[in-house]
């Protein structure tokens, strides 16, 4: 916890700072949320989403959305996944 006396002497309280984290893969951050009505990750190939999504964030004073580098299904569990026509 930070001193009473620091932030007192400097006038101003921290502020904390707000990230997104994004990932489009399988995990155990957030079980059983694809269920929810309002879920929306299934269209993550659409610009809609990824907007609506960084403005919703906007609104709520956050400050970065970090989009982890797999956004799309892993190609190594029976073979690859040939998301694109050949």
């Amino acid at each position: 916890m930070a001193d009473k006396s620091e932030t007192a002497s400097s006038g101003s309280k921290k502020q904390i700072i707000l990230n997104a984290f994004v990932m489009n893969t399988p995990g155990h951050l957030s079980p059983g949320q694809w269920r929810h009505p309002r879920n929306k990750t299934d269209q993550y190939t659409k610009l809609s989403f990824w907007t609506e999504l960084a403005q919703l964030l906007d609104k709520a004073n956050f400050h970065a959305m970090f989009i982890a580098d797999t956004l799309g299904p892993y190609d190594v569990y029976k073979g690859p996944a040939m998301l694109c026509p050949p």
